[in-house]
């Protein structure tokens, strides 16, 4: 029951008993000393004249195990302070004077800086997506599943490149299903991961390579970071089955979806799986039917009739 609250299985078998069974001695419980010691420190038993182990409510248990973890995840935070001062004393010369700005190299220290921040986030995770990509696709997938186990939102601008990656439309219906907040843009500057408020992280592609990364921490290059994204995401197209994917009945969602996030003819028909020209003249038909001579007038057409 407690188990991922960091109570030993031993503990919470024993507060199980007492919730199921009732109040009991000692004796009766069966316990080690040490066990009920332990339970009674972590605020879960009453221990009652006459040598007598009561169960707190499991309301009550939940919320006192809770504010122990946060009053642990406060003092860890105090305790930083002066580790990071450790740390930057050993780095060398030009890099404290510019502690605010790490250069993480080597994809295996990339892949293990990525995993460690969104392991440590909390509320919010805010990317602007372009290739080229450091991971596989399903991994990157998993990771964003396991944040948002723990309620991480995720906000994501995709750059149009990124939406016309072979399969990829799918997979970000995929992950908008499950929750993401995805927009798509024509173009983005560079490529941007943003969690919470306490750190950034600024790829730097060599080709088709992705091996250094730039982490930045709280500091006005991280606010400007920030408000970037914010300026990105604000001019973005919404990207979600109850946004671009439910136009009207008899209107292609597939089509229109691909068509707002910019892509061209040849590559909605490569996503889509038509021919260039079906794609053609059903993108006139969509035009035809909004009155519009360009398709940045359909897609304006479209937001007004609420397709978007």
């Amino acid at each position: 029951m407690f188990g991922h609250l960091g109570v030993a299985p031993e503990l919470t078998a024993v507060y199980e008993l007492l919730v199921a069974g009732g109040s009991r001695t000692t004796a009766e419980v069966g316990a080690a000393p040490e066990v009920l010691d332990r339970l009674l420190e972590l605020g879960l038993v009453r221990h009652l004249p006459g040598d007598v182990w009561q169960a707190v409510a499991p309301d009550l248990a939940v919320e006192s195990l809770i504010a122990a973890r946060e009053e642990a995840h406060r003092r860890a935070r105090a305790d930083v302070g002066p580790l990071m001062e450790l740390y930057l004393r050993n780095r060398d010369e030009e890099q404290a004077d510019s502690a605010f700005v790490e250069v993480v190299s080597g994809i295996s220290a990339v892949r293990d800086l990525w995993r460690t921040l969104l392991g440590s986030a909390r509320d919010e995770v805010c990317v602007l997506d372009q290739p080229p990509y450091l991971s596989p696709q399903e991994e990157h997938v998993e990771l964003e599943d396991s944040t948002r186990r723990r309620d991480v939102q995720w906000r994501v601008v995709y750059d149009r490149s990124a939406v016309d990656l072979p399969g990829r439309v799918t997979e970000i219906i995929e992950l908008v299903a499950a929750g993401e907040r995805a927009r798509v843009t024509p173009t983005l500057p560079f490529k941007l991961a943003v969690v919470d408020a306490h750190a950034a992280v600024l790829p730097v592609a060599d080709g088709e390579v992705i091996d250094r990364v730039l982490l930045i921490r709280p500091s006005p290059l991280l606010d400007v970071l920030r408000s970037t994204f914010e300026l990105y995401w604000d001019k973005g197209i919404p990207f979600s089955p109850g946004g671009i994917y439910a136009a009207a009945a008899d209107v292609d969602p597939n089509l229109l979806g691909l068509l707002a996030a910019g892509l061209t003819d040849e590559s909605i028909a490569r996503q889509l799986g038509l021919a260039p020209r079906t794609v053609q003249r059903r993108v006139r038909q969509l035009m035809d039917r909004c009155g519009a001579q360009t398709r940045f007038q359909a897609g304006v057409q479209a937001m007004r009739r609420g397709w978007l």
